[in-house]
């Protein structure tokens, strides 16, 4: 029987990650990308606001610190505009196609930012989403959380800083995650809340425990092994050499979000690819055979018998040259010196 999504009506599988600054919905996007990749299924990871043109336009004017002018309401239909954008370009036409789409944030973050966070009327906020949406809506919600607001802030701001919405305070992101609770307690059978406080593989085990029944009911798919988990927990090496462990996705790496991190995808990107031709320059120059690099020393030492013999040539020349043009230089001097002793008198 072919698989027929009972939120969308669509062949493809749509899972949103949702939650608070700093809760890891980066790391476990494409944690999940990784997994379903390698089970050769098509996978189209996204970004709210974002994730077309338009749509990261409209993203770096919300987000932009310098617009601390934006009225509340004009920052939610900035958002609904990037939205209806991404459902209509993006996300529609890739679950058509049987896609399973992994976005990071998506109608549950309009909600807990601009209805409780700015205090704007939720039932408006939601009627928004539904005109920008178009029918479309997640299979399944992951909720991440952690201990608490002041420390998701810490993780969200510790390496870019903060953006527009992480500088609206404490008490607004407090408001915010208490929104988030109260849309899960109204959504259970969509919405399932994951603590990201221990380490990242026991949050990506929970994270399967909630997707991974649509997941094989739709394409099959096997739960992650023992080493995916593993390699979650591994410090990863930074271009430079340095030990880390990776940076936020968000910032293109990471996050998307209304008010979360800034993606670092294309980021991040660049750093490995300008990290790989660094050390690809490096294994040619450094690289070669030993005969190689003898015929470049043999090289080199006729280079420098060359270069001496050119500058004795050129001493003898300059030598000749010199006395010839001493001489010269005499005669122009008394010439000069009679030709000056003539206009003194």
């Amino acid at each position: 029987m072919t698989w027929a999504s009972s939120a969308h009506g669509l062949p493809g599988v749509f899972i949103s990650f949702e939650g608070g600054e700093g809760v890891g919905k980066t790391t476990q996007i494409r944690f999940m990308e990784s997994v379903l990749k390698k089970a050769g299924l098509d996978v189209v990871r996204l970004r709210e606001p974002g994730g077309t043109t338009v749509g990261e336009n409209l993203r770096s004017i919300v987000l932009d610190a310098k617009n601390d002018m934006l009225n509340d309401r004009a920052e939610l239909y900035i958002y609904e505009a990037a939205r209806a954008q991404i459902v209509a370009e993006v996300i529609r036409p890739a679950l058509e196609r049987g896609a399973v789409v992994l976005c990071d944030r998506f109608v549950d973050s309009t909600v807990a930012y601009q209805g409780y966070g700015r205090g704007l009327d939720p039932a408006f906020v939601r009627q928004a989403n539904e005109f920008a949406c178009q029918g479309i809506l997640p299979d399944v919600t992951v909720l991440l959380t952690v201990d608490s607001t002041a420390m998701g802030l810490r993780r969200a701001t510790r390496r870019l800083g903060a953006d527009r919405l992480e500088l609206a305070g404490t008490e607004f992101h407090q408001r915010v995650n208490e929104g988030f609770k109260q849309i899960a307690a109204e959504h259970p059978e969509r919405i399932h809340v994951v603590a990201s406080t221990s380490t990242k593989s026991a949050a990506a085990r929970a994270v399967w425990d909630v997707v991974g029944g649509v997941l094989r009911d739709a394409f099959g798919v096997e739960p992650p092994t023992e080493a995916d988990y593993a390699r979650l927990d591994k410090l990863r090496r930074r271009p430079g050499g340095g030990g880390g462990s990776g940076s936020r996705g968000g910032r293109q790496g990471g996050g998307n979000r209304h008010g979360g991190s800034r993606d670092g995808q294309r980021h991040e990107g660049g750093q490995r690819r300008d990290g790989g031709q660094r050390r690809e320059g490096n294994q040619r120059r450094d690289g070669g055979s030993k005969s190689e690099q003898q015929g470049e020393r043999t090289s080199r030492g006729d280079q420098r018998n060359n270069a001496g013999a050119r500058g004795r040539r050129d001493s003898r020349s300059r030598g000749m040259h010199g006395g010839a043009q001493r001489g010269t230089n005499e005669r122009s001097n008394g010439q000069g010196a009679a030709g000056s002793e003539g206009a003194r008198s």
